[in-house]
């Protein structure tokens, strides 16, 4: 959690904050800035297969460390950049470094480590994400109250300081220094829930999944969902400056609100998938994220932006955690993080198209309404995948998603 809130707090949420300091000085368009952040989503997809086969060959301790390693020196880099050029040189490497230590690293150590409330425990660590959206307020002000360079540089500092001591504890197995998954034997864990299903998940191979149906459609809705956070992150701040005409504070300050809501539905989201049906958790968020972007497309008062990132942050909040248990529960988590790495490579063009398609619909209409519209379109496509998943045969004699 706390290096998930690190990452957050000053490289995948503060994105949009820098945006505009990064207009001003360079006189970068809006998708010229939108490519830039597609390039860490680019890189993270077209990563994912070699991250997943690295975190089966390789310790996940040397992986998240070297990623710290590479995301510190990055944005110590990124204080000195002086075109755009180098700009992409510093942010590629800050990227990959985003990446080896993120989410696909955490949660490859972490349904190792628990069974039987594995999307509780999965909430808890997507917190970590919003608590550092929480702290956007603070990188706002850094970089108003000492410009951007001075905050990115100070930024690589606290990565490292925070980071490396954090990768130390990434074991793999819990095994491996003697202990079990749900710190319990598994001579104890049998019929320790009754009216659960088996913790024990059937394995299946990275190839065999992605010949699945379930693996597509999981992975479409999963892009889907993730264009509107990706659109959001990078457009939030500058759709609240622009057409309100708020400052750079109070515009993350609201977005520090869409955080701060989705801190609670995560909690609430990773409860709920231990016991229903994730097919319909997952369908219901991607929903709420469409009705956010119909909300949004439609504002023209600081209580309607407010309200679209209430929704949009009740709707992250309830489906990610969801993600990486409902691989697992279809694919078990032999290959878990091969699956995650190839399915990476499809939610990409997610997290790469969001933004480029509001910055190129608002680069052609001088208004942001039928961006957001397009993109809650492609947010309700993503409900209907989710909706049509069902488990692969070779899964059903064994067991049933919840």
């Amino acid at each position: 959690m706390t290096l998930q809130a690190t990452i957050a707090a000053l490289f995948i949420q503060s994105f949009g904050a820098y945006a505009p300091f990064w207009m001003a000085e360079f006189g970068w368009s809006r998708t010229t800035v939108s490519l830039a952040y597609s390039l860490h989503r680019t890189e993270s997809g077209l990563l994912g297969p070699l991250h997943g086969w690295l975190l089966q060959r390789v310790s996940p301790r040397r992986v998240v460390t070297a990623g710290v390693l590479l995301l510190g020196i990055g944005f110590l880099g990124l204080a000195f950049v002086v075109d755009f050029t180098t700009f992409l040189i510093v942010f590629l490497v800050q990227a990959v470094g985003a990446s080896l230590c993120g989410v696909l690293s955490l949660m490859t150590v972490l349904v190792n480590w628990f069974e039987r409330r594995r999307t509780t425990v999965l909430g808890l660590l997507q917190t970590g994400m919003s608590v550092g959206g929480l702290a956007v307020p603070l990188v706002a002000l850094g970089l108003a109250g000492f410009g951007w360079r001075g905050t990115a540089f100070a930024s690589g500092l606290i990565v490292l300081a925070v980071g490396l001591p954090a990768a130390r504890l990434m074991h793999r197995h819990p095994s491996l220094i003697g202990a079990f998954p749900d710190g319990v034997a598994p001579t104890e864990a049998v019929d320790a829930e009754p009216g659960r299903s088996s913790p024990r998940r059937p394995a299946l191979g990275a190839r065999a999944a992605v010949r699945t149906y379930a693996f597509w459609a999981m992975s479409i809705g999963h892009a889907a969902s993730v264009s509107v956070v990706a659109a959001v992150s990078v457009h939030f701040v500058l759709f609240a400056v622009e057409t309100l005409g708020l400052g750079v504070p109070l515009a993350a300050t609201l977005f520090s609100v869409m955080t701060l809501v989705s801190i609670v539905a995560q909690l609430i989201g990773g409860a709920l998938g231990d016991t229903l049906d994730k097919r319909w958790l997952a369908a219901g968020g991607a929903s709420l994220h469409a009705a956010a972007m119909l909300v949004l497309a439609f504002a023209s008062s600081m209580p309607a932006v407010a309200l679209a990132a209430v929704v949009h942050g009740a709707a992250w909040g309830l489906r990610g955690p969801l993600m990486g248990p409902l691989r697992v529960d279809y694919f078990g988590n032999a290959s878990f993080s091969t699956v995650m790495g190839f399915s990476s490579m499809i939610v990409m063009l997610g997290s790469v198209g969001g933004p480029l398609v509001v910055a190129r619909v608002v680069d052609a209409t001088g208004t942001y309404r039928l961006a957001f519209l397009t993109i809650a379109a492609i947010a309700g496509l993503g409900a209907l995948a989710f909706l049509s998943l069902r488990p692969p045969q070779r899964t059903l004699a064994t067991t049933s998603p919840r």
